[in-house]
């Protein structure tokens, strides 16, 4: 490695003189490295070569590229080897063709401006290829590139817009199916060419600094803004799918942004110009536009009213507001859906914070007189609104309060609706099946919705859609629950099962003891999977803990021996643990325990079989929100079961432990329980106990209030012992320090704290913080030797100045 970087400092000192003896060595090497990456196999001859060539790449900028592309094509067909052997099986996860592709996707930064078009090719092609770490790496250069840089707009050979507008160019010359195909990388690049923001770095050896302003309508940036919202407007109407226009939106909302008023009349004309071009173009969308757009043009539309800079921009919005409001169907869309619309005056919105209405109780008043208004000769009227509404999708169904309200009230009051929703148009319906459901359940046609529920049964379909149906405040119908753990059992359907638990967990709060008996049926089932999701979905019932305290002693067990597959312990499953916990702590404790057992087996079967697979079971996580407040009232049950599971042979692995964690976690600033407790163990004078009191000491380190409990171990073995060794590293660990002589500090400030045992009344102790105070004073020597190093190298590298670029 070290050779290797000799050779690219020598080359980058040739690379700026021009001399015909130097342009021969430099040639030379360039055809070296060429032929490396058009026939070698070797890895680390690979990766040197893509280093070299991107030294080089200032001197021979034209021939880059051309070498990178052929480079990526035919390294993905080659086996790599590793030393004139095949690279093994395990190092292929840090060593592959795809590592050597993404280190390719670095040589050109240097001159990325040069030839932007080529470059544009190259990484367009590798952010296609079937390979999510290659995709991404080159996004992250495709946005980088876009991105205008302080440090190289400006200047005598500032760049200007220059690369922002070829990149726009390029994406202009697109046919229209290409847009479409690369819309997802295009969008993200027109952001950056249209931020209102342009940043800069600069950096010394000791300090960075960041620089940013606003745009500023001169260098091309008014005339690059402009085509690249021609080129967003074009793209806007080549694809109708919502989510694709939604993007578009934000995009173009980009370009009506501003970094803050300018006293430039020109950027300020600028900015008026792109904001009032958008907004005349989002008001021409509105007549024919599909209501989830007009929500979110709507949005937009007020927000650029809200901060608008200038009387042309709110004159702009407000024109966008008045054709929004020629919508009579949107204004029913924004009452019963409308989770991004804008409810009320804008001029009261602005003027007052109080104008708004967080609260959906006119929402839901306005959705009832719908219901209500809803007859026989506006019924087709009212059934194809609501399945027009009921394509609008979302992430999370919850942004749909008001609109499930108004399904369920159609449900109950207009049944004749409701059902032919649910049974001739079940597809578009899916997402709120169950509204219409809960309402018909309580309507005159429940014997209808009856003959639905086992048709759905039968056919084995909309298992948790009925599931959830059933959770009524009324008249629960534990029979068809069962019915719905029974064939969801058979045809594999675990989620409808788990959601069928759910509802019984909800129903035994409401006074029904007869759902804790459908509650563990879908328990087994789901147990015999070692599946536990179900924790993910029932944690947040507050009705579960209800359910817990019912239940027997063998009866929880079941809940945590099915929570066992849980390859980690996050705040959901900290719920239910924490609700058993509070019936039962031994069984937690227990249970803990046996995650930790686990983990140490899956850890040696991982090292017998020598594989570098990633760890995928955590049995204890970094830090507890909800057990902690259960087994910190346990200390000594606690410690106990680690003292049992503690081997002292492999002692000095225990502070990265699940163990260590586990006790760090509960006691996480080293209470004085935990010092109680580790001072009996430590008053044995057992050799393994005070292995074990060391072990936990080390894991917090030496920025714990530990001493007292050190000086009763040194107090408790023979001087320079193993143990001593142990105490010397719990103390000598420093946590994070800062600056270049942090850890030279840290040590200094420990040999001031062990300074008063050299008084001790114990001769052990003395002798101890004796041995102790010479090894930190060593330690401070090299320390500090290394820092002085370091920060030589680093102001050779960087410079001493205050704004080295």
């Amino acid at each position: 490695m070290m050779d290797l970087e000799l050779r690219l400092s020598a080359l980058r000192n040739l690379v700026p003189v021009k001399t015909d003896e130097v342009e021969q060595r430099l040639l030379a090497e360039l055809t070296r490295v060429e032929g490396v990456l058009q026939n070698g196999v070797d890895y680390d001859e690979l990766s040197a070569a893509l280093k070299a060539l991107a030294v080089l790449a200032p001197r021979f900028h034209a021939r880059v590229i051309p070498m990178l592309s052929d480079f990526v094509r035919s390294v993905l067909n080659r086996t790599l080897e590793q030393g004139g052997e095949s690279i093994p099986t395990s190092w292929i996860k840090y060593r592959s063709a795809s590592h050597l592709v993404r280190e390719a996707i670095d040589v050109p930064h240097a001159v990325r401006f040069v030839h932007t078009a080529p470059l544009l090719d190259f990484l367009l092609d590798l952010w296609k290829l079937d390979d999510e770490e290659v995709q991404n790496k080159a996004a992250r250069m495709l946005e980088a590139i876009a991105e205008f840089d302080l440090n190289l707009f400006y200047g005598q050979q500032g760049l200007g817009a220059r690369p922002q507008a070829e990149i726009v160019a390029y994406f202009g010359a697109f046919d229209d199916q290409s847009l479409v195909m690369h819309a997802d990388i295009i969008l993200k690049m027109l952001r950056k060419v249209l931020s209102p923001s342009i940043e800069g770095h600069t950096w010394n050896y000791n300090s960075m600094t960041i620089s940013r302003s606003g745009v500023r309508a001169s260098s091309g940036i008014a005339d690059m803004r402009r085509s690249a919202i021609f080129l967003l407007k074009r793209m806007y109407a080549l694809d109708d799918n919502v989510s694709y226009r939604k993007r578009l939106l934000s995009t173009l909302g980009e370009a009506t942004r501003r970094e803050q008023p300018s006293n430039d009349a020109e950027t300020a004309a600028m900015f008026d110009r792109d904001a009032v071009d958008i907004l005349d173009f989002l008001r021409c969308q509105i007549p024919s536009e599909q209501l989830p757009l007009v929500q979110a043009i709507e949005h937009d539309a007020y927000w650029n009213y809200y901060h608008a800079a200038s009387n042309v921009i709110s004159e702009a919005a407000i024109h966008v507001r008045d054709s929004i409001e020629a919508r009579g169907d949107y204004q029913i869309y924004k009452q019963l859906i409308g989770f991004e619309g804008i409810h009320g005056s804008w001029e009261e919105l602005k003027r007052s914070e109080a104008a708004w209405e967080y609260g959906d109780d006119k929402r839901l008043r306005a959705a009832e007189q719908y219901v209500d208004g809803i007859n026989d000769d506006n019924h087709i009227v009212w059934r194809d609104r609501i399945l027009e509404f009921s394509k609008t999708r979302s992430d999370d169904l919850a942004t749909f309060p008001v609109y499930y309200e108004f399904l369920k009230s159609v449900g109950q009051k207009r049944p004749d609706l409701a059902l032919e929703l649910v049974q001739d148009h079940q597809e578009v319906m899916e997402p709120f099946l169950i509204a219409l459901l809960r309402g018909l359940w309580s309507s005159e046609r429940n014997a209808e919705v009856e003959a639905i529920a086992q048709q759905w049964l039968t056919n084995q379909t909309h298992l948790a859609d009925l599931a959830k149906s059933l959770n009524v405040d009324y008249r629960p119908r534990f029979d068809l629950l069962i019915k719905v753990i029974s064939e969801a059992d058979r045809v594999g359907d675990t989620i409808a099962i788990i959601h069928a638990m759910g509802v019984a967990a909800r129903q035994y709060a409401l006074g029904h003891t007869e759902a804790k008996s459908v509650f563990m049926q879908g328990l087994r089932e789901v147990a015999k999977r070692e599946d536990a999701r179900w924790a993910n979905v029932i944690w947040f019932n507050r009705d579960f803990a209800k359910l817990i305290e019912s239940m027997q002693p063998a009866e929880r067990a079941e809940i945590m021996a099915s929570m066992t597959p849980l390859t980690k312990i996050d705040y959901q499953a900290e719920e239910i643990l924490y609700a058993i916990g509070r019936s039962d702590p031994p069984a937690l404790v227990s249970f803990l325990m046996t995650r930790i057992r686990e983990e140490h087996i899956r850890d040696e079967q991982r090292r017998e079989a020598a594989t570098d697979e990633e760890k995928g079971f955590e049995a204890i996580p970094d830090s507890l929100h909800k057990l902690n407040k259960v087994l910190v009232e346990m200390p000594g049950p606690l410690l106990s079961e680690i003292r049992a599971n503690f081997d002292a042979g492999s002692s000095s692995m225990f502070p990265y432990s699940s163990s260590a964690r586990l006790v760090m976690a509960v006691f996480p600033a080293f209470e004085k329980p935990l010092q109680d407790q580790l001072l009996t163990y430590i008053r044995t004078g057992g050799t393994e106990d005070i292995e074990f009191a060391i072990a936990i000491l080390r894991a917090y380190g030496g920025t714990a209030p530990i001493l007292p409990l050190c000086k009763e171990i040194i107090k408790a073995v023979p001087e320079k012992s193993n143990a001593w060794k142990g105490i010397a590293a719990s103390f000598q660990s420093t946590g994070v320090v800062s600056g270049e002589y942090g850890m030279v500090n840290a040590f200094e400030a420990k040999r001031v704290e062990i300074s008063s045992w050299l008084e001790d009344d114990n001769a052990k102790v003395r002798a101890f913080a004796e041995w102790l105070t010479e090894n930190l004073s060593h330690l401070i020597v090299q320390e500090r030797q290394r820092a002085d190093e370091d920060l030589a190298l680093r102001k050779h590298r960087y410079g001493i100045g205050t704004n080295d670029t």
